[in-house]
């Protein structure tokens, strides 16, 4: 028997289900009888994380945290289980005893990842007597096949057909956790490094943005003191513009990817720190000290900074950001403006156009730096049709006030860059210090209409073609997509861990698996001969929601004689063993066919 938690007209139920097996036509089949209705989730739901699964967890054990079970509490009798592979397209098809097998890639990818070797020298060097490369696979494994609490997670160690830690005590995974901080250098470092020597990375380029996580909590850490008061070391939760739109405490965190759309590295920042300030620190702590030659840094106008660029170009690098075309000077909006020099597409949907000019920024020192640049204009019919729907309310505000201005007081802070002010006196109208009167100024609104469209980069590459720029800096896309896959997929926030080694443990794990799930998506494309780098647009071949479901629900039952029924190689999952180089005939496998299985995944690694 086991807790099945379903849904009633939309409305989460919790029940008592049994697996039994029927006869039909000769073919048997796993069917779930309905041992008895429990009520509405909500009626039993603590409110901490995981509650379906620790209720789950706790009636397998025997031990269940809701009332009403002990008289269920028996031996379940030994299921009919015949010797039939399991289709999964069959609803009413189910495991009794379901272990997970997906995780062979994950494992495989661990080790050809050198994790295994980083963690394996920290535990020789130290009087470790734990498993920490099993607890540290057993919280990747868990972050990207079925996301939980790290409590859940070591609660879930025997959901694998072959042991992944031999730990039994649970406060050994936070042990860990200690341990993953202190080795979250060495462990990218080392990544890096069997990265680029098994698939290779384009070194003259890399992606950079900043993100936010929220916690369960409304307290900000407090920063670490001296006795002057100096600060030792900053709290790493505190409020600061949340991209979540909300007010919990945050934590920034700093992505590095390749052009492949595989992570480089990353970096975390205190929740206070506005994205600007951390370019500097993340190049310096991680893409300085790596093997990179000469790399270009690609990176939105959030990190447009005089100090960004100047530590880029001293450290012989160059850039490649982007700048509103609003945001622009007079001048530089002048020439956006000005049809000379655009070149168009066929369509007449794209033109762009590019200049270059001398600039002067401030490095972190105070020090002036002179140096040269190529500005990129680029219009997009796509981008203008945008822009003017998302603004289609204060567009037509704006109309209805050209010929109505008496309703300029209607919405006063909105429209006020829109707005000429003069200091006047009431009757004679004399330019004075008396009132305030306002106008509107049709040419800023009819500026504000014409620049719709138009976006602007700036780079230190003055011979790269204004195509290349834009393609280039259109690469973003897959960091954002990257922080969509951490936070949805591996369900990265909101982060329940408290102390500071804890919640970058708890990113390294979100790192690691991301990096997985994306080496699985680089596998893929390039078994389906398509392109693995950004050119006017991406494509994952499989996304990481398929990836996850695929690999979570390749699982196998054991079978009286030494067998195993197994899920069925199809669809997304075929694709993943395809992108292996893997043989995806698999029927009723013995135990050491399954080890072979585990054996060859682990040989294709990821080179």
């Amino acid at each position: 028997m086991f807790i099945d938690c379903f849904q009633n007209n939309g409305k989460p139920y919790l029940r008592v289900a049994e697996s039994y097996s029927i006869n039909d036509n000769g073919v048997y089949k796993n069917r779930k009888k309905i041992i008895r209705n429990l009520g509405p989730l909500d009626k039993f739901d603590d409110g901490e994380p995981d509650f379906v699964l620790r209720v789950r967890e706790s009636f397998r054990n025997g031990k269940p945290i809701i009332g009403g079970l002990a008289d269920l509490l028996l031996p379940d009798p030994e299921p009919d289980k015949v010797s039939v592979e399991f289709d999964k397209t069959n609803e009413e098809d189910c495991f009794c005893d379901p272990k997970n097998i997906g995780y062979f890639f994950l494992d495989s990818l661990y080790d050809a990842l050198g994790i295994y070797d980083v963690l394996n020298l920290a535990k020789s060097r130290s009087e470790i007597g734990y498993d920490l490369n099993g607890l540290a696979k057993l919280l990747v494994f868990g972050r990207a096949l079925e996301p939980g609490s790290k409590q859940m997670t070591f609660m879930r160690r025997d959901d694998y057909l072959f042991p992944v830690t031999s730990s039994k005590k649970q406060i050994e995974i936070y042990r860990a956790l200690d341990i993953l901080d202190e080795k979250s250098d060495a462990v990218q470092r080392r990544m890096n490094l069997k990265i680029s020597k098994g698939i290779g990375r384009d070194k003259d380029i890399c992606f950079y943005d900043v993100t936010n996580y929220w916690f369960e909590t409304d307290d900000n850490d407090e920063d670490v003191c001296d006795d002057s008061g100096n600060v030792i070391t900053e709290g790493i939760r505190k409020s600061g513009p949340s991209k979540a739109k909300n007010r919990k405490p945050i934590v920034q965190m700093g992505l590095f990817i390749d052009s492949n759309g595989i992570p480089i590295s990353y970096k975390l920042f205190p929740g206070n720190h506005i994205d600007q300030t951390t370019l500097r620190p993340a190049l310096k702590k991680t893409i300085n000290k790596m093997d990179f030659d000469r790399v270009i840094v690609v990176a939105d106008g959030g990190l447009n900074s005089g100090k960004n660029i100047a530590h880029i170009i001293e450290e012989g690098n160059g850039y490649i950001v982007s700048k509103s075309a609003k945001g622009s000077d007079r001048d530089t909006r002048k020439w956006i403006l000005e049809e000379e020099g655009y070149v168009w597409n066929e369509t007449k949907t794209f033109k762009s156009k590019s200049m270059i000019r001398g600039r002067t920024v401030t490095d972190e020192d105070g020090n002036k730096v002179k140096i040269k640049e190529k500005i990129v204009s680029y219009w997009s019919k796509k981008q203008h049709d945008y822009a003017r729907h998302e603004n289609e309310k204060f567009i037509r505000y704006l109309e209805t006030v050209i010929e109505h201005p008496d309703k300029i007081k209607d919405k006063p802070r909105k429209i006020e860059k829109f707005l000429d002010k003069v200091e006047a006196d009431k009757v004679t109208g004399e330019v004075v210090k008396t009132v305030t009167a306002r106008s509107l100024n049709e040419d800023k609104i009819k500026e504000y209409f014409d620049i719709m469209g138009y976006y602007t980069i700036m780079t230190s590459e003055l011979g790269m073609p204004d195509r290349e720029v834009i393609d280039k800096y259109h690469g973003l896309s897959r960091i954002e997509d990257s922080f969509r896959i951490i936070k949805s997929d591996l369900e990265g926030r909101p982060v329940y861990v408290r102390t500071q080694e804890h919640i970058n443990a708890h990113f390294l794990i979100c790192f690691i698996a991301l990096t997985m799930i994306r080496i699985i998506q680089y596998r893929v494309l390039v078994s389906q001969g398509k392109a693995t780098k950004n050119v006017r647009g991406w494509e994952s071949g499989i996304t990481a929601d398929k990836i996850k479901k695929a690999l979570s629900g390749f699982i196998a039952d054991a079978l009286p004689g030494g067998i195993f029924r197994t899920t069925k190689v199809e669809g997304d999952l075929a694709a993943v063993f395809t992108a292996f180089g893997m043989d995806m005939t698999l029927r009723l496998p013995a135990v050491k066919e399954i080890r072979q299985l585990k054996l060859d995944i682990d040989k294709a690694g990821f080179i």
